[in-house]
């Protein structure tokens, strides 16, 4: 289950939901994700063999909301030492309408920080101009380790 919150959307945490919604939730999520093997090459590998067991360990979790069976944005997030939202998507269909704020104040809520680790591909900055300065990110650094240039923001000076 979950909360109503914009435009009738539920509210999910990936650990909370039962195993076979749990399954399903994964390979949705993978699905909406794996845009992300553009910028890392080994995206498939970290999601299952590093995500998925700090979600069942309790390191982090995936919040989620679903208009129907349609996800509608998520946040992939990571609680150790380390706070750190690792994959922050809005559906394309659901953009400009306040749902990348919703997951952000989720994300927020759940690692305890308005300014939390975050990497951003500098092609796609522009996207999030409006977080970095509305929540006064710093951005800390860069590093080209992967596909294209990333900002880090809120990182260790």
């Amino acid at each position: 289950g979950g909360q109503r919150r914009t435009g009738g959307a539920k509210r999910y945490v990936l650990s909370k939901m039962s195993d076979k919604n749990f399954a399903k939730a994964v390979c949705m999520i993978f699905l909406q994700t794996s845009y992300n093997n553009l910028q890392y090459p080994e995206y498939r590998k970290w999601f299952y063999t590093v995500n998925l067991p700090r979600i069942i360990d309790g390191g982090g979790d995936v919040i989620f909301h679903l208009d129907g069976l349609e996800i509608v944005n998520l946040a992939v997030l990571k609680n150790t030492d380390e706070k750190k939202i690792c994959t922050l998507l809005v559906n394309e269909d659901y953009r400009k309408k306040g749902y990348g704020r919703e997951i952000l104040e989720d994300a927020f809520e759940y690692l305890g920080t308005e300014k939390p680790l975050i990497t951003i591909p500098e092609k796609r900055l522009l996207e999030f101009s409006s977080f970095v300065e509305d929540y006064d990110w710093n951005n800390t650094g860069e590093s080209d380790k992967y596909f294209s240039k990333e900002l880090i923001f809120n990182g260790k000076k």
